[in-house]
């Protein structure tokens, strides 16, 4: 499995998934240095969150919330929501997916323990790393309690 089979993966999950707070999904980048391949998933409010493909060392595996993080916090949701959406859908072309921290991001008094990304050990022996990221917002004021709380990711998923 190479980047664009991860993201093709990722891209097809996050349309399939039915969020009421996602407003769109796109692709972006080459997946060269100068122009990384990524998602770009836009929210209601027009808050832009990012899963790339990134080379880095010291990954710390951590579980899945089974609750979304808020708005609020845009790259650690993104990287939870796929994060649910491969658990949901236990896609063949994975061996096995987790959930990560990096010790040198996220918030000062969370770093090791934010999700900032998705690794992934392809059938093939294969292993990419998705890392997340938000960009700015259009609206500021992103709620602090979720404006999707019953919804769960669809049972037939695949």
């Amino acid at each position: 499995m190479n980047l664009t089979d991860a993201l093709d993966l990722l891209e097809r999950l996050l349309n399939a998934a039915g969020h009421p707070d996602i407003a769109s999904v796109k692709r972006y980048g080459q997946g060269t240095e100068q122009s990384p391949a990524g998602i770009d998933l836009a929210d209601q409010r027009g808050a832009h969150m990012y899963l790339f493909g990134e080379q880095r060392k010291g990954e710390i595996p951590i579980d899945v919330p089974t609750v979304l993080p808020t708005p609020k916090y845009g790259s650690q949701r993104v990287a939870v929501l796929a994060a649910q959406l491969l658990d949901a859908a236990r896609p063949d072309a994975l061996r096995e997916w987790r959930l990560v921290a990096f010790g040198d991001l996220g918030p000062t008094d969370a770093r090791g323990v934010a999700p900032a990304g998705i690794s992934m050990l392809a059938a093939d022996g294969s292993r990419i790393l998705l890392r997340s990221a938000m960009g700015a917002s259009k609206d500021t004021t992103a709620p602090d309690s979720e404006p999707s709380p019953g919804w769960t990711p669809p049972a037939d998923l695949a």
